[in-house]
């Protein structure tokens, strides 16, 4: 398999990222919002972008930080995951008639999103091409390679909550509404925001997971495998005759897409912090 980067060179090179970063105005200035607005990707390179945000998220500007993700990630006039888009429609996986291109993209999305931030994200900074083709691997391994390496489904492995000091299953949790913060505002926001998710969670093609989508994002979600909810439905594995480590990787398939539509859409301003810890 070519890898994403075997056609492409980073352009312009690594002293030209540097000097057009320290032209920029200062990130957290209207002119550098206009400037995300209005420049060309040769004007403004992903790596520069990459900077400008790890810069920001440590400086905890936060309204910066989420205007320069969109840009780079979500806004259709500059198309800097081109190539991920590109190969995502080259992939197929024999069973996995349920994960499409679009999937593996937002799959992508996702993973950008939880890495940048990261020590790991230093890397875009520099090679953005490789950047992308890592996060694309991870994802492409989640959607489709470690499931059906030996025709087995993976075990979702407990975790200790650093907060609480209490064990977790991620087979048996539900998503139960969504994090608090997403605009860190009030009844009209959160009006806006349901409607959305349902809007979102109806145009999934996949039947499994637009189900999942739907149930887990409603008042009265299901448990995954056990119990009953509050207003008594059975478990989703009893309702969908599935296994629930599908359903808990189903259930992550929708959050990268509803992720990735809150990221496109112009009408709020969605909170990067809240978005991270909403993809987990």
């Amino acid at each position: 398999m070519s890898d994403l980067s075997s056609n492409v060179v980073d352009r312009p090179p690594a002293a030209a990222f540097d000097a057009i970063f320290t032209n920029l105005p200062p990130l957290d200035s209207a002119e550098y919002l206009e400037l995300l607005e209005k420049a060309t990707v040769r004007e403004l390179p992903a790596q520069v972008l990459v900077r400008a945000f790890r810069q920001l998220i440590k400086a905890g500007e936060v309204a910066a930080a989420d205007a320069t993700l969109v840009r780079l990630l979500a806004d259709k006039r500059f198309d800097y995951l081109g190539l991920v888009r590109g190969r995502a429609g080259k992939i197929y996986a024999p069973g996995n008639y349920g994960n499409g291109p679009d999937d593996l993209l937002q799959e992508t999305i996702h993973e950008v999103v939880r890495t940048l931030p990261t020590d790991r994200g230093a890397f875009a900074e520099v090679a953005w091409v490789k950047f992308l083709e890592q996060r694309f691997e991870d994802a492409r391994r989640r959607l489709y390679g470690r499931e059906y390496d030996d025709g087995q489904p993976r075990r979702v492995e407990p975790y200790i909550d650093t907060e609480t000091g209490e064990e977790g299953d991620p087979a048996e949790q539900v998503a139960g509404g969504l994090p608090p913060g997403v605009f860190g505002a009030g009844d009209e926001d959160m009006a806006w925001l349901g409607e959305f998710i349902r809007k979102t969670a109806n145009e999934i093609v996949d039947p499994v997971v637009r189900y999942i989508a739907i149930d887990q994002w409603s008042d009265d979600p299901s448990p995954i495998s056990a119990g009953t909810s509050e207003g008594g439905k059975p478990p989703l594995d009893k309702q969908l005759g599935v296994r629930r480590f599908r359903i808990s990787r189903d259930l992550k398939k929708a959050k990268a897409r509803l992720a990735a539509a809150l990221m496109s859409q112009k009408d709020k301003d969605i909170r990067y912090e809240w978005l991270r810890k909403f993809v987990g």
